[in-house]
């Protein structure tokens, strides 16, 4: 499973338990109750799933098509977490998550969703884009657009293909190392500078030097201990052998994509948690609950906490899953595991913006043609990267227009957490206007979403693997227990999908374990 599961030990030294009048065990469903005797209302349900995120989601539904009773709360007042699709004057932007990357599993859920009519794939073929010294470099596609490749030197071709094939010092500290230091040994400085550090900026508006490979990009570490020669291609071409072996055969039911393409659907990313809804049914997502507390009773059901709009309420339950951040989850979980909830508080989640701008299309130096381009540190330009978001879906710009989303901020820009929302788009546009504009002072963008996420994405700095050990050891003595979210499945879109779709099976097994 990618991620971890945890189930959270427990040290009862908090306030009473509410004691629930009648019986305490019941045959799933989500069914209300008589009030706890601290004036709550109480509801009970198989699996209570807290987020409605993309991992929350996910979940939710594949617990639903397993047949167990779900109830699935978020604390906003909408469905989705932080996937937001706003649409306004024939435009369609996305201010959280953007795409997915088409895998069987998304596919999967999109199909028995209702939603495969509305599945959008960006062609394959659009090419990605690094800002250097004045100029856009294309990303090579396949190995045929190599010769043409000029952002790296002859000498930085020659290091980066010496590393390749496995001519490369191993790593004989045995210490964690970061994506600045495997790349750098693999592949030398011009290619951790010149495409990797733009690629870990956008990806998680992170500091390279920071990041640990091992936890932030642990499918390309892995590739090192395949093999003899301790080379990447080598790894790549046994890893790629064995998922030939691996994977079932073709589901003729789902929609066929090619290899790096990107996805999402005609209104938006917000499409699949709104489907979830739909599935679920509306009677079992609550809006506006905010978790306060969870707890166990004395016949091992969860007992958790909400204020809600309508007062305090309680929800009993054999399982529950919480996805919600980890900065949030350590102050829920810190009464059951002590210390062990606080090294969740270590997980960094720097400030960005992204920033939604649409603009006439004859005001780019030449037409768009591509995913959007990324721009390393050392160029001095604030902007982490742009994409072209009308260029890879229809309808998500009106005639004559082009949409771009921008990120700004993360782990290597402090200062943006305190500059408001026009300076922000200020800078953004004078950063596009130095990369894809012409030099007319009066090209002037149109707002669309200017969007500031104190806490974007989580960090997976070195000494992570470290935090979520001493979590998932707090865990054993009790397994209905579930942490969920981008910090334990990953930061893609597709792995908090994978994330809900493999915890289901896990949790359907707890389930039938307890009757």
């Amino acid at each position: 499973m990618i991620g971890f599961t945890v189930s959270v030990g427990l040290d009862l030294k908090g306030p009473p338990r509410p004691v629930l009048n009648g019986r305490r065990s019941w045959r799933g469903g989500v069914v209300v109750c008589a009030a706890a005797t601290d004036g709550s209302n109480v509801k009970k349900a198989d699996t209570l799933v807290v987020g409605s995120g993309v991992s929350g989601s996910s979940l939710a539904f594949a617990l639903h098509q397993r047949g167990v009773n779900v109830l699935m709360t978020e604390a906003r007042d909408r469905i989705g977490g932080n996937v937001i699709t706003k649409q306004e004057n024939g435009y369609t932007w996305e201010e959280g998550p953007n795409t997915f990357q088409p895998a069987p599993h998304i596919m999967r859920m999109a199909v028995d969703l209702g939603l495969k009519d509305d599945i959008v794939l960006a062609d394959h073929t659009l090419p990605r884009f690094v800002y250097w010294n004045g100029k856009l470099f294309a990303l090579p596609l396949g190995p045929s657009d190599i010769p043409n490749f000029r952002l790296l030197s002859p000498w930085g071709f020659i290091r980066a293909g010496l590393g390749a094939i496995g001519l490369v010092m191993p790593n004989t500290s045995g210490k964690e190392e970061s994506v600045k230091e495997f790349v750098s040994r693999h592949l030398g400085k011009e290619v951790y500078e010149r495409i990797i550090d733009p690629f870990v900026s956008g990806v998680y508006a992170g500091n390279p030097m920071s990041l640990s490979m091992s936890s932030a990009f642990k499918k390309i570490f892995a590739l090192e201990q395949l093999g003899s020669t301790n080379g990447l291609i080598e790894g790549g071409i046994i890893r790629l052998q064995q998922r030939k072996k691996e994977a079932p055969p073709p589901d003729p039911e789902l929609p066929t994509y090619k290899g790096g393409a990107l996805g999402s659907f005609k209104n938006g990313l917000i499409s699949l948690p709104k489907a979830v809804v739909e599935k679920i049914g509306s009677d079992n997502v609550k809006l506006e609950w905010k978790m306060e507390s969870i707890e166990t009773d004395e016949d091992g059901n969860f007992v958790t906490k909400f204020q809600t709009p309508s007062g305090p309420e309680t929800v009993v339950s054999k399982t529950v899953a919480l996805t919600a951040p980890a900065y949030i989850a350590s102050g829920l979980l810190e009464p059951l595991i002590g210390s062990s909830a606080k090294r969740l508080d270590e997980i960094n989640y720097p400030c960005v913006y992204s920033v939604n701008l649409g603009y006439r299309k004859e005001a780019f130096k030449t037409p768009l043609k591509g995913f959007g381009n990324l721009i390393p540190r050392s160029m001095g330009i604030t902007t982490l990267g742009t994409i072209w978001s009308s260029c890879l879906f229809p309808g998500r710009a009106p005639e004559g227009m082009e949409l771009l989303l921008s990120y700004i901020g993360g782990a290597q820009n402090d200062k943006i957490a305190g500059q408001t929302a026009d300076e922000v788009c200020a800078q953004v546009h004078n950063d596009v206007k130095n990369i894809l504009l012409k030099d007319d002072p009066d090209i002037e963008p149109v707002v669309l979403g200017v969007r500031k996420w104190e806490r974007a994405i989580p960090q997976a700095n070195l000494g992570y693997k470290s935090i979520l050990n001493d979590v998932e050891e707090a865990r054993k003595e009790f397994p209905g227990l579930f942490l969920g979210g981008n910090y334990v499945s990953g930061v893609a879109f597709g792995d908090c999908v994978l994330w809900g779709v493999e915890t289901a099976e896990v949790v359907e097994k707890q389930l039938k374990a307890t009757h």
